[in-house]
């Protein structure tokens, strides 16, 4: 009996003692693909036509250009969310059925594989997860799986994003457009959300998570998250001000450095004035040299 016992808790140890760490991730080049929009399995490469409705990339695939990710240097992807969408909700970010995989992108079957591909060559997968909000169902949440009841949500309000960073309740308790906002606070929701991380990462055997909209969700759910999950987690908490975002980064592994965008922006935008400078430069020296000739 004893045997026994510490036979299953070796199993229940086991993805824990394997998950790659923090510094080994940090070894790693990640390339971040849209899963609809990568690549076709029937190897169609015609244009999509209409962008806002599901172009056909699929899990398998991603499977077939394998060799062309690691060919770019790439060791590591990150694919967009895996649960069925609604309708022409492609991204990912708006599920209906948390346990069921989006058919548009494959099978369970076919998602495993493209798992075990990456793994044969040593390419690390990390998935995007959402546990802010479902998808824009108004308040119809019987359509929900699992979180069908009014219960499991917040009450309906509407963020302001002008003043979103001011107010924090609005922040973590209103709806992001359309979206219903998910009530981490009810013991059902939370423990679902740690359940169902847990359950993917055993069934399809990913390396590491991108978590969505950190900062529409109180901190201290993420740590209890992070620890459910049991692999690297990396958040996305889409502020200029790097202060605000290492906030968030105590409950998980990393951030986003989306703050760059903010510095790149004028960077770049002082790139291209300095650019034109120059070619003006070059313009009147140009000039200068053919009135000399004269």
């Amino acid at each position: 009996m004893k045997f026994i016992n510490l036979f299953a808790i070796m199993l229940l140890l086991t993805p824990l003692i394997l998950a790659k760490t923090k510094e080994e991730w940090k070894t790693r080049t990640v390339y971040q693909l849209l899963t609809d929009r990568f690549y076709r399995d029937n190897d169609d490469r015609s244009s999509c036509g209409n962008l806002r409705k599901h172009c056909g990339g699929t899990f398998k695939g991603i499977t077939k250009q394998l060799s062309y990710i690691k060919g770019m240097g790439f060791d590591a992807i990150w694919i967009s969310p895996i649960p069925i969408n609604q309708g022409d909700d492609y991204h990912g970010y708006a599920f209906i059925d948390m346990y069921k995989i989006n058919p548009h992108f494959g099978t369970d079957e076919d998602l495993k594989e493209l798992i075990r591909q990456c793994h044969k060559q040593d390419i690390w997968v990390m998935v995007d997860v959402v546990a802010n909000h479902v998808a824009c169902i108004g308040e119809d949440y019987g359509r929900i799986h699992p979180f069908n009841k009014r219960e499991h949500y917040h009450n309906p309000c509407q963020i302001d994003f002008n003043r979103m960073w001011q107010d924090k309740y609005m922040r973590e308790n209103c709806r992001l457009f359309c979206l219903p906002d998910l009530d981490q606070s009810n013991p059902y929701v939370r423990s679902e959300l740690k359940r169902w991380v847990r359950y993917i990462i055993d069934t399809y055997g990913f390396d590491g998570i991108r978590i969505d909209t950190v900062a529409h969700v109180p901190l201290d759910f993420w740590k209890e998250f992070a620890d459910a999950a049991g692999v690297y987690q990396v958040g996305e908490v889409l502020h200029g001000d790097v202060r605000i975002v290492a906030e968030y980064q105590q409950s998980l592994d990393a951030l986003l450095n989306l703050s760059l965008i903010h510095i790149s922006e004028p960077t770049r935008l002082g790139m291209i004035s300095y650019a034109v400078f120059c070619l003006k430069k070059k313009k009147k020296k140009k000039k200068h040299k053919k009135k000399k000739k004269k």
